[in-house]
């Protein structure tokens, strides 16, 4: 039993005087310097915001987040240490031989008649080329898919080998390299998926990687409502080796982009916009991180425009339209900029001088065995021929025929269409049909591409859910290089042609349930039958009287 006493109280301890607690503070400084590293100084990050109205009233916006890693930064990276590099894509391009990567998701389809040509536009769906420098790269292309496809919640997973094409003309490496040997080691595999569904779940892990995510700068403005609501949106991560400096070592560079088509009109009638109307935000500050945070934002040159708030500076290019700079590190307060109009008329015509080149993509024939492929390809330039590479893959269940193809022109009837072909016949269920031309189209002329197909009949374990519906068939992609760029340039176009929903012969999924019904009706009457009489005993009742 206790006494019932208090316990007795210790006195308290004396705190460390200042001649104590500096030797400690030093020590364990001293104790923890090998182990600390001081950031490197040779990664820098920018951030920039392109706002174009365009003449139809709608307003596209241009986001680019840049970020560059330098030797000293990559060879920290390949010990674990990361600073502006996200670890999630340094451990992907060091687990897998990366030397670039383009992805891409992208729901609905660039109007190029009417908004020019962009290079941020891209395939409807997901759309992925990647240049590997390993040599078991299916097996690195069947892990990086998956990878992907965890990091940016989506179903890139199901790009496996039946849908997989090895392009020989169209894309070329787009990084820095020692000379063209080191090209030729590369390995490219390309894959797409266009009925791929775009929506906050990929969004969300894309601004992780930012390093001010949605907290600061331009990417602020994200609001998922707005961005989703748009005619157009396209989000892409591009990855490739840049060099910094002459004769250093080779770095990185990680390119986030997102390009959004927005319509004023449709949101308050009017043509006029701004930030706040237009994504429902405004930026309240900078990226502490970012060297360079700028807002651009052009409209057609005339007096019928003006920009509010006052731009830092004006320029107009050589087509007459007038760009207003803004930059987020001279802005001591929230930014919303915006245009007003005097005129609220806009211009649905076609413009010819910045979107020459028009390419439809359509089905042709009938029935469910039989049918084809037409691309018409319009050159309404003037006096220029044209030169392209087209970019065709069929999955393996449209049986390509190469003898069917065809080239007409409305030119000179014995004009050379076709300068390069290129074809790979698909294996059933192994890899798809490539079909890939040089075309050299001539002016002010339409070209037509036709070739038939049979269809084929697959499992009914091979169709999708919604069966009925169809099959998408992946965008075309036709490269060529503008015609008012320099010679000594090598910057390439890339546009996308629709795709195209055909229609496979599909059995009656209504028949295998009404088997499965009646099946197991009969053996469930089949089986309650005998397993009664087996397992029932009969035994005498005597009836009382």
């Amino acid at each position: 039993m206790g006494t019932g006493r208090p316990p007795a109280k210790r006195p308290p301890r004396p705190p460390l005087s200042a001649p104590l607690l500096l030797p400690l503070l030093c020590l364990l400084v001293t104790l923890l310097a090998p182990f600390a590293r001081a950031a490197p100084s040779d990664e820098t990050y920018e951030e920039d915001l392109q706002l174009t109205q365009l003449p139809d009233g709608k307003v596209l916006a241009e986001f680019r987040f840049l970020t560059r890693i330098g030797p000293a930064a990559l060879a920290q990276v390949k010990e674990n240490h990361y600073s502006l590099l996200p670890r999630a894509i340094g451990e992907i391009v060091q687990t897998f031989g990366v030397e670039e990567l383009h992805l891409t998701f992208t729901r609905g389809i660039w109007n190029h008649q009417k908004w020019g040509y962009s290079p941020l536009s891209a395939a409807t769906g997901v759309q992925l080329w990647t240049w590997f420098n390993v040599s078991s790269v299916d097996d690195q292309w069947k892990g990086l898919t998956h990878a992907l496809s965890g990091l940016y919640c989506a179903s890139l997973n199901q790009i496996d080998r039946s849908s997989t094409a090895e392009p020989m003309l169209s894309f070329r490496p787009e990084g820095d390299y020692e000379d063209d040997a080191a090209k030729d080691n590369l390995e490219l595999r390309y894959g797409s998926l266009p009925h791929e569904a775009v929506c906050t779940e990929n969004l969300t892990p894309w601004t992780k990687m930012l390093p001010c995510q949605t907290k600061a700068g331009i990417a602020s403005l994200f609001n998922a409502y707005r961005l989703f609501d748009g005619h157009y949106h396209s989000m892409g991560t591009h990855i490739r080796p840049i060099a910094m400096n002459e004769g250093s070592a080779r770095g990185m560079e990680l390119l986030q982009t997102l390009s959004v088509v927005m319509n004023p009109l449709r949101l308050d009638n009017r043509k006029d916009w701004s930030l706040s109307t237009i994504f429902e935000r405004k930026i309240n500050s900078a990226c502490a991180i970012a060297q360079k945070s700028d807002v651009t934002v052009t409209v057609s040159g005339h007096a019928g425009s003006s920009f509010n708030p006052a731009p830092l500076s004006t320029t107009t290019d050589k087509h007459g339209r007038m760009s207003a700079q803004y930059s987020l590190g001279s802005t001591p307060h929230e930014l919303d900029v915006g245009v007003q109009w005097e005129d609220s008329a806009v211009d649905h015509h076609v413009n010819l001088t910045r979107s020459y080149i028009h390419v439809h993509r359509y089905q042709t024939g009938y029935g469910g065995e039989r049918g084809g492929l037409a691309v018409d390809f319009h050159n309404r330039h003037p006096t220029a021929d044209l030169q392209i590479t087209y970019f065709e893959t069929v999955p393996w269940y449209l049986k390509l025929y190469l003898h069917t193809l065809k080239a007409e022109t409305t030119a000179n009837a014995s004009y050379e269409v076709v300068n390069d072909l290129y074809f790979q016949p698909a294996i059933d269920r192994g890899r798809p049909a490539v079909l890939e031309m040089a075309l050299s189209l001539p002016a002010n002329s339409m070209t037509t591409l036709h070739i038939d197909f049979d269809m084929a009949y697959i499992k009914y374990t091979e169709h999708p859910p919604d069966a009925n519906r169809g099959f998408d068939i992946g965008a075309a992609v036709i490269t060529f290089k503008p015609l008012d760029a320099s010679p000594e340039s090598s910057a390439l176009q890339r546009i996308h042609t629709q795709t195209v929903l055909v229609s496979l012969p599909t059995p009656d999924f209504s028949m295998p349930y009404n088997v499965i019904t009646l099946t197991c009706t009969l053996i469930a009457l089949f089986f309650g039958s005998m397993f009664n009489m087996l397992t029932r005993r009969f035994v005498p009742v005597e009836a009382k009287l």
